[in-house]
């Protein structure tokens, strides 16, 4: 919660409902995030404090601790954003996400994704439930609200809602086209229409993919290894229609890469008909590598800047958005965090972007995948890959046929 309009009127929704025979034993819990990239961000957290505690309903501030301040600042505002909101999910027990966006932002979104020529995914918008791990959905209730109507809402109730400047900075792309909406010149009715159409093809073009993927594992065309990487035939990429295997590849790469959202659609169409060419050339993109033959195999790639680490506490640990670490189970030691084995000089190219744990400079614990590399004995690290979650994510399950329209050969 921001302490926005639209965050208000959130919580004033939650309100409403909390205790009603739609939600008779949920419990609310505000968060925000104090990026620490505007001077007045302190005290806009701490004015939502203060509605917090008005209606009741515990909160807390969750600060960037090393907010960005160059590349696109934006993208690694939101990435950060979600990370912090998971981990206070999951220490408060909590299931699901509530984010306020609404139709508009859902209308600037498709708006912005056709400017930039992304697919039927892209176009089709925000889900209004997406899956931000196995345990936790994030949900956005008022997709179908237009911003006017929250605003309404949060006014009647008199309460002061706090105006962040960038959301009307005239350089914003996005700024742009909501005044554009607002002021008629794009019509909403029609923007309602095609990114329910694109919608639509996006339900059945996942629903397609689902059945692929299940085939193509089926039939031993397609494996998920233990160590983060995918391989696939290439024959059967190229069986792919291409809709199904444009969007196969973003999410291959998403998921191989540990991140949220696939990229851009011009590269990974130029990687994609590399893929399906007869060139054996490696190539890179988002953070991972892709290394054709007959079968292409995706991997992380370690990379000059390697990969962060983090502080090994107790419980479940996301290792680089590609793993699930249960350092808890090994050797309990002061200061000890997870690193890629890279960090430590040693390991190809698979290996070093692997997990391990260390205290100091002693290596404390080990995947199992590691188990030549290192001194007999060295205890056994606890981890889960979490890239076949990621590339299946938000797909319908597969129906018995696994056949679906857009898995259908070109």
């Amino acid at each position: 919660m921001s302490g926005g309009p639209d965050s208000l009127a959130l919580v004033l929704a939650a309100i409403a409902l909390q205790g009603t025979a739609a939600l008779p034993q949920t419990r609310f819990h505000i968060a925000t995030v104090d990026h620490g990239l505007r001077d007045a961000s302190a005290a806009e957290a701490r004015y939502v404090a203060g509605v917090a505690a008005r209606f009741r309903i515990s909160h807390e501030t969750l600060r960037w601790d090393a907010p960005a301040r160059t590349g696109n600042i934006a993208a690694a505002a939101r990435e950060a954003r979600y990370a912090l909101l998971s981990d206070a999910a999951r220490r408060f027990g909590a299931t699901v996400i509530l984010t306020a966006h609404h139709e508009d932002d859902q209308c600037e979104t498709h708006l912005m994704a056709r400017e930039r020529g992304a697919g039927v995914v892209g176009l089709a918008g925000m889900r209004p439930v997406r899956s931000l791990a196995s345990d936790l959905v994030l949900a956005r209730p008022f997709l179908d609200v237009a911003g006017d109507r929250l605003k309404a809402s949060v006014a009647a109730h008199r309460l002061p809602a706090v105006a962040d400047p960038t959301n009307d900075d005239p350089a914003s792309r996005r700024v742009q086209l909501r005044r554009q909406i607002a002021a008629g010149a794009l019509d909403r009715d029609a923007l309602r229409a095609r990114i329910a159409g694109h919608r639509s093809e996006r339900d059945a073009l996942e629903a397609g993919l689902g059945d692929a993927i299940a085939a193509m594992q089926a039939a031993g065309e397609l494996r998920l290894t233990d160590a983060g990487t995918l391989e696939i035939s290439r024959n059967a990429l190229r069986r792919l229609g291409d809709d199904a295997a444009f969007t196969f590849l973003q999410r291959a790469v998403a998921a191989v890469g540990g991140r949220g959202h696939g990229p851009e659609g011009p590269a990974t169409i130029r990687l994609l008909d590399a893929l399906r060419g007869k060139s054996d050339a490696a190539r890179t993109l988002a953070g991972v590598r892709a290394v054709p033959g007959e079968t292409i195999t995706l991997m992380r790639e370690y990379g000059r800047a390697g990969i962060a680490g983090l502080a090994a506490t107790a419980g479940d640990l996301v290792f680089d958005g590609r793993f699930v670490v249960d350092a808890g189970a090994g050797p309990s030691h002061s200061g000890a965090r997870l690193v890629a084995f890279g960090d430590l000089g040693r390991g190809n190219p698979v290996e070093k972007t692997l997990p391990v744990l260390v205290a100091g400079d002693s290596l404390v614990a080990i995947p199992a995948q590691l188990g030549g590399k290192v001194a007999a004995g060295t205890p056994l690290l606890a981890i889960r890959s979490l890239v076949g979650w990621s590339l299946t994510r938000d797909l319908p399950p597969p129906t018995d046929d696994r056949a679906g329209p857009s898995a259908k050969p070109r």
